[in-house]
């Protein structure tokens, strides 16, 4: 792609934010545009080269045009060649200059320079920049520059005098200029510079021009310490709280971050653009970081001697407490030379929270810097001394010639961050190592005294406290030094002594961070010493509980003494990960493993005390029931009306267990207890009931009591599974996985569940049922089949309308597996993160549609809504919003689960005047424009930095003119040779022409970067705008040749060229009229291209600019606009197409995947929670939805659910869930009466093994002896025993069961022993 004539060449890259996953086409658009703008900044360089050698070559009387590796060599400051002879008129030149500069006339410094710079580029002339030190002299580095004319460097020394008095003039001038401040600043605030970042860079880049890049950079180095030293003095003085001592230290330092921060960002973007990366390095490891150790040092200092002198006396008066504390640490020894005093607690904190602000500043230093100058500067790495040597010393390194400072400034060795701070710290090390001793130990015993306390008052029920009670209050404690565990694996809970102690801990833990330099050691050293003490206080304590359940202490105790220890083991583990973050080797001392380990050891045997409690209370106590075990009594349980007590209480406990567990510990280990738990429990009674022979009056109790076990297992399947697979498929490598010995709840209890029905279908199925199936069986095939394993008709007996064979044997499809993932989310211990994303996506976003479609937004209610739950609603749309914006792999998920509100809102509409920020418009519209205006905001970065770049520019174009103001006297000494002409007065057809062709590159630049605008916007926008567009047809004829995103985009653009503002804050750049007129014409431009109709007639400029672009490039600006839009809409369907089937079915990788995508966004984990809690409340309008209820037409959906009335519904109700299953009640005449199709269950078990078939057909109450049956009865009991029982040589019933048990007690009619040696 080639640009004729005066057309803009130069196209520098933007900044545009490219979406992490996106669509091929995007990629391929990128590498095609970046590789086209190389070329383009190719053959720009080139012809700029060409003209510059045409212009060079002709100065040069005589001489051939040099060749563009020799241009290249004029800009080598090294560079050594032959010096043409000067003019003798150079004396009487500087001598003018002098006098001139010495006059009262205003701006003559400005002219001075403009002349010596316009002599320079026009003339060829090179002044000497040598040291300000040292004499003009042919071996000086500084003056051996070749140029077309050069400064002979030896003349004589009169000559160098008045060169030195000229630039020294200047020099002051210049030096004034970048330290000039804000005179009107109130008193303690900080100075702020009013120059501009171009006017700095102009001013150093003049100066450069006059001395040495080094002596340069090394005089701003101090001018800019001293800038540092004002802020901090001011933000010292200038405390709000009159706080003293190491508190005012803290704040002030803390007032001082920002400013210095903003004054570090401002100075980056300066330094970057006339020195090397590494020489910024080292000068603002002097100027900034060197003067903020240098003020902390010397404040330290005084606060040091201030405190030695108060706490001293303090401590030889009494010990008691401070008056800004609760303790006072005791006098610890040391030397007599160094008078011994303490900290108190209060002044610890204070310094711990100045070492928050401390590490703070620095890391975020480190990432500003990292990211400007693309050196890595985020790890810790050794220190080493600055570039910038001092005046001298860069004297000295000239003498000899041969290697000059500046040449050391351009070859840097490795420079790194030079943070000395913690030097500060060095004379409070014994003082703070002991007080942080104290003060921790104090904290730990204290709080163990008052447990203690409580417990021996009789309050046996461990105090809990919620984990996020327990949070610093430090605001200047960074999330780094936070607990990161998930928030599924943490717990929920933790005793309050724990919390109090662990508190503490966190408090103190960034100072011992902080202290990683070998000096400092010794305070981290004890922390690390405090906190192993406090850890093995607190699980000794912790295990002392445990011990007294349950002889003295509930059951309750258990969950909360584990979830307690689980906690101090996690805040250990943080510990030892946050002191081993450093680089530095004898920096690293961390946590022993020591307390880790015994937490872990601890946490294993508290899970199990708990488990075999549970168990063993369970088998011991609630499943012994005598009078409903009674199976060989005559007379009916209760009349054959209800079912076990056992049973019942049995359910009861398990709930109960249920909500102690979901209340404290991590979600994972919660279910894993309670499948535990039921497993074992579960197996007591599949032992039990294959064992049982009931009489004819208790047989029924057996079918009623396996009914209800049935339908309260059902009930706490969905507790202990991870998915609806779990729930109703038997996973084939679980039995792997329990083989291997790992533990599958889930399938352990479908196995446990599946024998309980072969028990009831056997033993309490009437008899002709029974005889009919298995003699058939028997009659067809001897042989016994083994039915097909994986597939669970427990559930399809006890609920065959929602649990149908089709589903048993595919899965669950449709609404009905939306309807278990919700049951399996609201079940759940707590959110589920990939449980609810899949939920969210599953049947094209169903579940966010039904909220939706029952909301206030898109029903119309007469009652009125509350202000919060209008707010809530809002909220609610941001956060589906901010959630499916994101999903690049779904790209239709967001129009999707929007599309109720949308069409019911008329949300298209809106899109079309997007940028338009006057009108009031939806939420939703709001955070549309934001995604759209931050894809034009790096656009808009550039076109500010174009403007202000030729407004500079412009002024010195102006300033050219300015012969007619250098008096006569200064421009007839300019020595003739150097043939300087006068300006050639093109004045305003110049300056039209120069707009014009701004204006135009301008365009192309806006033009050329559109479709990366457009890849920069996430595929579920473009997708948005791609539906939006088929619902505008009204404006069909203005988004026809764009489309409706390129029309949003540009126009957010234009407005973002009309708000200065809001441009100024964007850029942090100020604008001053030329580039806000510059600007403003830009965007008449833009508006025009777009065929926006103005007010009034166009400007003839619009009109020029336009006309030219067309001459120039025909056509081109549709060209792009057709590239853009085509990237627009194919992006999305090439994305449909290439995951095609894959995308339509999202499994479970493709989940964790996009779970990822979501967290990695800012704020991606707090939608997720907000979306999870709207839908916990709204569970029971959900459910009646997704089953086709139609009986609750009137509920509307509310927004506004705290998380903690979400969570009030699965609380534990006692009074309630004696009777109850879940929110249902249980009718026990539902369960005796419950009907069981036999002919359609008994078939599916004539496979089964005939040893397990003989064992449970020999505990029926018609195959005893004394049996009182019909004669029909009779034959097929017979008929059963001569094909079952006659081949097991000669054994009746009752020794074919015998052969599988032990002797029974013939009162209670089971196997006793063996349940009493189970419980054992």
């Amino acid at each position: 792609m080639e640009w004729p004539g005066e057309f803009p060449k130069d196209h520098a890259f933007v900044e545009l934010l490219i979406p992490g996953v996106s669509s091929d086409m995007d990629f391929e658009q990128f590498l095609k545009d970046t590789e086209e703008k190389l070329s383009l900044n190719a053959s720009s360089i080139e012809q700029h080269l060409k003209e510059l050698q045409a212009k060079l070559g002709d100065s040069r009387t005589g001489d051939r045009p040099p060749s563009p590796t020799e241009v290249l060599q004029w800009f080598n400051m090294r560079a050594q060649n032959t010096l043409k002879p000067l003019s003798t008129d150079l004396l009487d030149f500087f001598r003018a200059l002098q006098q001139y500069l010495k006059s009262e006339e205003e701006g003559k410094e400005e002219v001075t320079l403009q002349l010596l710079l316009n002599l320079s580029a026009q003339c060829g002339v090179r002044f000497p920049c040598s040291s300000s030190s040292s004499s003009l002299h042919p071996n000086l580095p500084g003056s051996s520059v070749h140029t077309i004319h050069m400064v002979k460097d030896d003349s004589s020394l009169e000559i160098q005098e008045a060169w030195d008095a000229v630039r020294l003039q200047l020099r002051r001038f210049l030096v004034a200029r970048l330290s000039y401040y804000t005179s009107g600043h109130p008193p303690g605030s900080p100075q702020i510079s009013t120059l501009t970042i171009l006017e700095r860079v102009h001013y150093l880049q003049q100066l450069f021009f006059l001395y040495p890049e080094c002596e340069v950079l090394t005089d701003y180095q101090g001018l800019k310490q001293q800038y540092v030293l004002s802020i901090l003095h001011s933000s010292m003085s200038s405390s709000p709280g009159g706080e003293t001592g190491f508190d005012r230290v803290a704040m002030g330092f803390c007032n001082m971050v920002q400013h210095v921060t903003r004054a570090l960002t401002e100075e980056l973007q300066v330094l970057l653009r006339v020195a090397e990366p590494q020489v910024v390095l080292g000068l603002l490891n002097v100027a900034y970081f060197g003067a903020v150790t240098q003020e902390l040092t010397s404040q330290m200092e005084r606060e040091f001697e201030t405190a030695q002198r108060d706490n001293t006396a303090l401590s030889s008066k009494i010990k008691k407490y401070s008056a800004r504390s609760r303790a006072t640490v005791a006098p610890m020894e040391l030397p007599l030379k160094s008078r011994s005093f303490s900290l108190t607690s209060h002044q610890l904190r204070a310094l711990t929270q100045l070492a928050c602000v401390l590490l703070g500043f620095e890391r975020d230093v480190r990432e500003l810097i990292t990211n400007s100058t693309f050196i890595n500067c985020t790890g810790d790495t050794p220190t080493l001394k600055g570039i910038l040597k001092k005046p001298k010393e860069d004297s000295s390194s000239t003498t000899d010639g041969k290697k000059p400072t500046a040449d050391k400034l351009h070859t840097p060795e490795a420079q790194t961050l030079e943070f000395n701070w913690r030097s500060a710290f060095s004379r409070l090390v014994p003082h703070m190592e002991h007080c942080v001793k104290v003060v921790l130990d104090d904290v730990c015993a204290k709080n163990l005294q008052q447990e203690e306390a409580l417990h021996s008052s009789g309050h046996t029920l461990v105090t809990l406290s919620l984990i996020a009670d327990f949070s610093v209050s430090n605001k200047h404690l960074k999330e780094d030094f936070f607990y990161k565990d998930s928030e599924r694996d943490a717990p929920k809970m933790t005793a309050k002594f724990c919390g109090a102690i662990l508190t503490e801990l966190d408090a103190l833990l960034p100072l011992a961070v902080a202290c990683r330099d070998i000096s400092l050691l010794g305070v981290r050293s004890s922390f690390v010493e405090a906190c192993s003490r406090a850890a093995f206080a607190m699980l000794g304590r912790l295990q002392e509980r445990a011990l007294e359940v349950p002889s003295s202490a509930p059951l309750k105790n258990l969950p909360a003494l584990l979830a307690s220890c689980i906690y101090v083991q996690q805040r250990l583990e943080h510990y030892n990960v946050m002191l081993k973050d450093s680089s530095t080797a004898s920096a690293k001392i961390s946590l022993t493993l020591l307390p880790i380990q015994r937490c872990h050891e601890i946490v294993e045997a508290l899970r199990q005390q708990l488990t075999s409690y549970c168990i063993q209370v369970c088998l011991t106590c609630i499943l012994q029931d005598a009078e409903s075990h009674d199976w060989a009594d005559p007379k009916p349980f209760y009349e054959g009306e209800r079912c076990s007590f056992s049973l019942q209480m049995w359910f009861y406990f398990l709930c109960g267990l249920r909500s102690d567990l979901w209340a404290v510990l991590p979600s994972e280990l919660a279910k894993d207890v309670l499948g535990y738990v039921l497993a074992e429990t579960l197996q007591l009674l599949v032992r039990r009931y294959s064992r049982v022979r009931a009489s004819y009056k208790r047989h029924l109790q057996i079918r009623c009591d396996i009914t209800a076990v049935l339908l309260y297992v059902e009930h706490l399947m969905w507790s202990v599974s991870e998915t609806a697979e779990d729930v109703i498929l038997i996973n084939p490598s679980s039995e792997i996985t329990i083989i291997g010995g790992g533990s599958d709840w889930p399938y352990q209890i479908h196995s446990l569940c599946d024998q309980l029905l072969t028990v009831l279908l056997v033993v309490t199925a009437p008899i002709s049922f029974v005889h009919r199936t298995f003699m058939n069986s028997a009659s067809k095939d001897s042989a016994p089949r083994q039915l097909e394993r994986p597939v669970v008709r427990w559930l399809n007996a006890i609920n065959p309308d929602l649990f149908t064979e089709q589903v048993i044997r595919d899965g669950v499809m449709g609404e009905a597996a939306l309807a278990c993932q919700l049951k399996l989310l609201t079940s759940d211990p707590g959110c589920s993160p990939k449980l609810l994303l899949g939920m969210l996506l599953h049947e094209d976003c169903h579940l966010p549609r039904i909220l939706l479609e029952n909301s206030y937004f898109c029903q119309e209610t007469d009652s009125e809504m509350s202000t919060e739950n209008y707010k809530a609603g809002d909220d609610f749309i941001v956060a589906l919003f901010n959630l499916f914006s994101c999903l690049n792999n779904v790209p239709k998920a967001l129009t999707q689960a929007l599309q109720p509100y949308l069409e019911k809102a008329h949300i298209w509409k809106y899109l079309y005047t997007l940028a338009d920020t006057t009108q009031k418009a939806p939420v939703v519209i709001d955070c549309i424009r934001t995604l759209v205006t931050k894809s034009t905001n790096s656009i808009l970065v550039h076109l500010v930095s174009l403007a202000l770049a030729w407004q500079s520019t412009e002024e010195c174009s102006k300033a050219a003119l300015f012969k007619r103001k250098v008096p006569e006297s200064v421009l007839a000494k300019i020595p003739k040779d150097w043939n300087y002409g006068a300006p050639d007065g093109r004045g305003k057809d110049t300056t039209s022409k120069t707009v014009i062709s701004l204006a135009i590159q301008a365009l192309s630049f806006i033009f050329t970067n559109l479709p990366l605008a457009v890849a920069s916007l996430p595929l579920s926008i473009r997708f948005l705008f791609q539906m939006a567009e088929k619902h505008l047809s009204q404006h069909a004829r203005q988004l026809r040749s764009m489309g409706l995103l390129l029309w949003a985009l540009l126009g957010c653009l234009i407005q973002g060229l009309e708000d200065l503002d809001a441009l100024e804050k964007i850029s942090g750049l100020a604008l001053d009229c030329g580039a806000k007129d510059y600007l403003s014409l830009l965007r008449e431009c833009l508006q025009a291209a777009m065929s926006i109709q103005h007010k009034g007639i166009p400007k003839p400029t619009v009109q020029k600019v336009l006309q030219a672009l067309e001459e120039k490039r025909p056509k081109w600006i549709n060209m792009q606009l057709q590239k853009a839009r085509k990237l627009c809409a194919e992006s999305i369907f090439e994305q449909g197409t290439d995951r095609g089937a894959a995308a339509a079915e999202l499994t479970e990788q493709k989940i964790g995947l996009m779970l990822l995508e979501v967290c990695h966004k800012a704020g991606g984990c707090v939608y997720l929670r907000q979306i999870y809690h709207i839908i916990q409340g709204n569970e029971e309008l959900l459910m009646s939805k997704l089953n086709g209820s139609r009986d609750s037409p009137d509920l509307s959906v509310n927004f506004d659910v705290s998380p903690e009335s979400a969570n009030h519904t699965a609380c534990f109700n006692p009074l309630l869930q004696f009777d109850h299953i879940g929110k249902k009640r249980l009718d026990q005449s539902e369960v005796v009466d419950w009907t069981w199709d036999w002919p359609r269950l008994l078939p599916a078990y004539e496979g089964m093994s005939q040893v397990t078939f003989r064992s449970l057909v020999a505990n029926r109450w018609d195959m005893q002896e004394d049996a009182e049956l019909e004669d029909g009865e009779r034959a097929m009991v017979e008929e059963l025993q001569k094909v079952f029982f006659v081949c097991c040589c000669g054994a009746g019933p009752q020794d074919a069961s015998r052969t599988d048990e032990t002797p029974t007690n013939q009162t209670q009619g089971e196997a006793q022993p063996c349940d009493k040696s189970t419980a054992q």
